[in-house]
Parts: C-alpha cells; sequence; structure tokens
C-alpha cells in the first residue's frame, strides 16, 4: 500500500509542472478546496486569516475553505502516524518527530519553489533542522524549540540564577506573609521529560547522535551517556529529583497554582502566561549551571525549530496549490505575525532581526545550546526510565552506573522507526 501511494505521489510530482503551466500558478481561475490544517495553541485564529488573506491576495484564483484545528506540535506527528486518513493536509510539528513522519510517508516531497523559498530565507539552523538524509522535507517556521527559566524575584535572588544550588536554597528557604512555601518545576519524569533531563548530560559533554537514511531509517548512533560523565548528570538530575519541593512539569500555571512554583523551566510558548502570573516579579534567566564533586556544568538547551509539513496528495493541482500555501504560511510576513501574536521566534532571516523579546533574547542569548536532531521514539522513553529511577537511586557511583549500563544495552534494540 505505501508503494502504491509513493508511486501515485511521484506521479503528482512529475504532473506538477505542467498543471502550473495549465492552470496558471500565476495567472487568474477559480479553484476550490477544502482543506484540514493543524496548529499549536494560540494560532488558530491567526492561521485562519492568514489563509483568508493568501485566498484574496493569491494571482491563481485558488480558494481554500480551511478547517483549522488546534493539535500540539508535540502530539501532531503521533497522531498522524497512528491514524493516518485523519492526517490533516498541513500540520505543524516538532522537528525531532521528522523521521518518524518521513518513515512513515507523511509528507509530500517538496517542489522546487518549495525548496528555494526555503533555502533563500531562512537560516541555516532552520534549514538542516528540516532535512532528512541531506534532503529538505518540511518547511521551518519558527527557530525556538528549547527552554530557559521563568522565576519569582520576590523570591530567587538575581546573584543566584546562575546556580540550580543557590536557586533552591532560595525556593526552600521562602515563605511568604502567610506562611506559605513555593515549589520548583522542571519536568523531568513525566511526558516529555526526557527533552529537559537531556540538558544535564550535555552539560557534562556527553552527546547522543543519531544518523538517518533519506527514508528516515535509523542507521547508526553515537552516544557517550555510559561514563563518567554521564555519572555526573545523574548526580546533578538527584539535585532536583530529590529536592523537597520539586515538581515534574513544564507548565507555567505553576506559577500561579494554589501552591506556587517560584521557578518553572519551559520555553517561549508560556512567556506571555508567565507575564499574566507575575507581572513586574517575572524573572527569565538562561539555565543555571550545577555543581558536582567542586566542579560546575552548565546546563544545556535544546533549539530546534517547529515544522511545516504538506500531506501527500493524488490530485497534481491540490499538491501543488498547497506547498503554495504552505510557502505562503512561513513566509516573513506570517512569521512577524507570528511573533507579534504570540511571541514565536521567525526561522525567517528577515522576520528575526527584528524579534526581540526578554524570553527569545534568553533562549538564544544562553551559553551553551545544542541543535536538536532526529532521535528514536524509544530513544526518549529509555531516557524517561532511567532518569526516574535515579529519583530512587542511592546515588553512589556504582548504582548510578548500573543505571546508565542498562539504558546503553537498550540502545541497540530500540525500534528504528
Amino acid at each position: 500500500m505505501k508503494k502504491r501511494l509513493l508511486m501515485i505521489v511521484m506521479s503528482a510530482l512529475m504532473i506538477v509542472p505542467v498543471v502550473c503551466g495549465l492552470v496558471g500558478c500565476n495567472k487568474g481561475g477559480d479553484y476550490d478546496y477544502s482543506i484540514t490544517v493543524w496548529v499549536g495553541e494560540g494560532t488558530d485564529t491567526l492561521t485562519k486569516q492568514q489563509i483568508e488573506r493568501f485566498n484574496e491576495t493569491n494571482e491563481d484564483g485558488i480558494k481554500f475553505k480551511a478547517t483549522v484545528e488546534i493539535v500540539s506540535e508535540s502530539k501532531a506527528a503521533g497522531n498522524a502516524i497512528s491514524t493516518p486518513a485523519s492526517c490533516a493536509d498541513i500540520f505543524c510539528f516538532a522537528q525531532d518527530q521528522l523521521a518518524r513522519v518521513v518513515h512513515s510517508n507523511l509528507l509530500m516531497p517538496l517542489n522546487t519553489g518549495s525548496v528555494k523559498s526555503i533555502t533563500e530565507n531562512c537560516d541555516e539552523a532552520s534549514i538542516e533542522a528540516a532535512k532528512i538524509g541531506g534532503t529538505l522535507r518540511a518547511f521551518p517556521f519558527t527557530k525556538d524549540n528549547g527552554y530557559f527559566m521563568y522565576y519569582d524575584k520576590r523570591v530567587v535572588k538575581e546573584e543566584h540564577v546562575g546556580s540550580l544550588e543557590d536557586i533552591l536554597a532560595d525556593v526552600e528557604s521562602y515563605k511568604d506573609s502567610s506562611g506559605k512555601g513555593r515549589n520548583f518545576s522542571m519536568n523531568l519524569t513525566e511526558d516529555g521529560g526526557s527533552w529537559y533531563s537531556a540538558s544535564f548530560f550535555y552539560a557534562t559533554g556527553c552527546k547522543s547522535e543519531w544518523t538517518t537514511d533519506d527514508s528516515g531509517n535509523f542507521i547508526d548512533y553515537d552516544d557517550t551517556f555510559l561514563s563518567d560523565e554521564g555519572v555526573i548528570a545523574l548526580k546533578g538530575l538527584q539535585k532536583v529529583l530529590k529536592f523537597s519541593k520539586y515538581i515534574s512539569s513544564a507548565e507555567v500555571a505553576d506559577l500561579s497554582a494554589a501552591t506556587p512554583s517560584a521557578v518553572v523551566v519551559s520555553g517561549i510558548w508560556g512567556y506571555k502566561a508567565a507575564q499574566q502570573a507575575l507581572g513586574d516579579n517575572l524573572g527569565v534567566a538562561p539555565l543555571p549551571s550545577f555543581t558536582v564533586d567542586g566542579e560546575s556544568y552548565q546546563l544545556v538547551s535544546y533549539l530546534g525549530s517547529k515544522l511545516m509539513g504538506v500531506k501527500p496528495q493524488s490530485d497534481p493541482y491540490r499538491a501543488a496549490y498547497l506547498q503554495k500555501l504552505a510557502i505562503f504560511l512561513t513566509s516573513e510576513e506570517c512569521q512577524k505575525e507570528r511573533f507579534e501574536t504570540v511571541g514565536w521566534g521567525p526561522s525567517n532571516a528577515e522576520a528575526a532581526k527584528e524579534a526581540s523579546s526578554p524570553a527569545l533574547d534568553v533562549l538564544l542569548k544562553q551559553a551553551k545550546t545544542t541543535l536538536q536532531g532526529q532521535y528514536p521514539t524509544n530513544w526518549w522513553a529509555k531516557l524517561d526510565t532511567m532518569v526516574g529511577n535515579a529519583m530512587t537511586s542511592e546515588g553512589d557511583d556504582a548504582s548510578l552506573n548500573a543505571l546508565l549500563t542498562t539504558y546503553n544495552n537498550a540502545l541497540n534494540d530500540l525500534k528504528r522507526s
């Protein structure tokens, strides 16, 4: 079935240039298409407006009747893979899901116009983020997929924001006028926790790098977590995992909970909510360092992109026009509007020059970041398991090495899809 679909898609791509010649691609006409679009929270209304503007301004007479639905970028790829028949025509997803989506044949190969638009307008890191096996497969539309620290300036002293140990001490000792304390929020063990816990391993110099072929299959890896540096990373993690006021969460809403968190490690998507929660008391800072045996290690955030993909189409007209719409939705103009509305950092090089906010500036100027790569789905799960077990581990070198050995032994058995 997959081979048959691929043959249909490739045939459609061969026809598209002829179709564009016939229908114009720069000429008037009347072409109505009903489509579904998946976008992240807070951007559905804006996306509807942008599609309407595309309908009004494109010279091809294309009119998209779009149903725009909110589907988190972290879940869109999984939803599409599990029920491909229900996948939206255009869907947005996190960069680390690209290999899975390509392997599942859920992306229309990019035509010449799409490739030209991406390579001429996006920065180098965003272009690389959209590649599998050296081939561009999707449209980058943000360069802001990372995390940093929101904090309550009444609790955490400014001179302490660079040290994890000092931050935890401030949170531990704080009581408000009613005697209520504060918590520390960082998702290390819940769904998605491995995305954050990896920061401790990269801080000590560990790496886990995975290579794919053009079809999104994982064919090789280089992982150094089983090492002295890996033990140090787990000791750093235990400082948080065993902290009495620790909450495994990346929700900025924790800042205004019944028992609030004074610190939340999260991303740019939470900036407006953090402002509402703390107002003038909001602090935004890079990730701190942690100390083990007198040595300091700077936590390292991922830095990646959000991508927009077009589902394979059997109708070559529809295929060509959907890619034109994707080019528009990821254009400088639309990325600027997205930044102004929800604060997302642009992947478009020109739009990025004008995009500045306390949250985006901190993310991009952190002392250390690592460009996000592609990882097998089960890699995240193995990392989650190891970190979860570290919560109850005694913390001696032998027991931590045992956790790392179990993790390392599982790498060869990971499902490569």
